[in-house]
């Protein structure tokens, strides 16, 4: 991975920020300093995702981390769907937004915007679905402390937003870079070199505002939010999937042996058609658990 350390270090010079090019083995490129009279810091953030087949790799993302400075916000995360695709399979995916059949259209516009390309967790993924599992109808925070930030400007804002996933925890919002710079092949490291992290900074800083103007803000009428995880359902897929994809790799292996081999690049499509089967069984076994 090309680290952009000249870029970022040039940038840091420019505007009197403090640099740290190697601070640990998972975190480069650390910058400090203020930004539209905020402080910040932004880094490269390294992290292990599996790779399937008891294999792994390193990704790297690009992060900025500002202070709330006095905003009172409960904990919590905001996580683009188009980057949680597994969680999606399995059916987390976080908090949906419902309002009134009487809602104007306007409204069920922002909401159904929001629900297509957000998930929000009450107290940050892992801890919302650790609760969940725990007790269903507790969440971390309140459903009410949520739907208080949720009115109109921010989710018009969000609708235009483009950024990673965003996290509120114990006075700080932390803020990743999109998923959309592939370095190679299978890793999608999202780098910003140099002055390209003032985008996240700016996205950061609109986010705070808008916050800061909601104070006084009507929320959303008969504003509601559902929690849409549910551990037993969770627990149907998985199985329904592994299941689906045993009995696939069977058929696989039947045809193989049937066809002499005559029909390989077919062979692929009895796993996936029982895996999706598979999901769809165990979903539907346990909806009502």
């Amino acid at each position: 991975m090309h680290t952009h350390q000249p870029e970022n270090a040039q940038w840091a010079q420019q505007n009197g920020y403090e640099y740290h090019p190697e601070e640990t083995e998972d975190r480069l490129n650390h910058v400090r300093g203020t930004y539209r009279n905020r402080a910040f810091e932004t880094y490269d953030l390294r992290t292990t995702r599996s790779s399937g087949d008891d294999g792994y790799y390193f990704y790297w993302r690009t992060i900025a981390v500002i202070p709330l400075e006095g905003l009172r916000l409960p904990n919590f995360e905001l996580v683009p769907r188009r980057e949680t695709a597994g969680m999606n399979f399995l059916g987390v995916k976080g908090l949906d937004l419902n309002l009134a059949p009487n809602a104007s259209p306007d409204e069920r516009a922002v909401v159904d915007a929001f629900n297509k390309n957000y998930s929000i967790f009450c107290g940050g993924a892992r801890n919302a679905m650790e609760a969940s599992i725990k007790s269903a109808p507790h969440l971390v925070p309140r459903l009410a402390d949520v739907a208080s930030i949720l009115k109109p400007s921010v989710l018009r804002f969000l609708a235009t937003a483009v950024t990673g996933s965003i996290a509120v925890h114990d006075g700080y919002m932390m803020i990743e870079a999109p998923e959309t710079r592939v370095i190679r092949a299978g890793i999608s490291h999202t780098i910003l070199k140099g002055s390209e992290r003032e985008c996240l900074l700016n996205i950061a800083n609109d986010f705070l505002e808008v916050f800061a103007n909601t104070a006084y803000e009507s929320p959303l009428r008969s504003l509601t939010l559902e929690n849409t995880f549910r551990p037993a359902q969770m627990l149907g897929g998985i199985i329904g999937v592994a299941v689906g994809f045993f009995v696939g790799v069977i058929v696989a292996i039947v045809l193989f042996f049937k066809y002499k081999g005559e029909y390989m690049y077919l062979l692929p499509l009895p796993i996936m058609a029982g895996v999706m089967l598979g999901r769809f069984l165990g979903n539907w076994l346990t909806r009502k658990i």
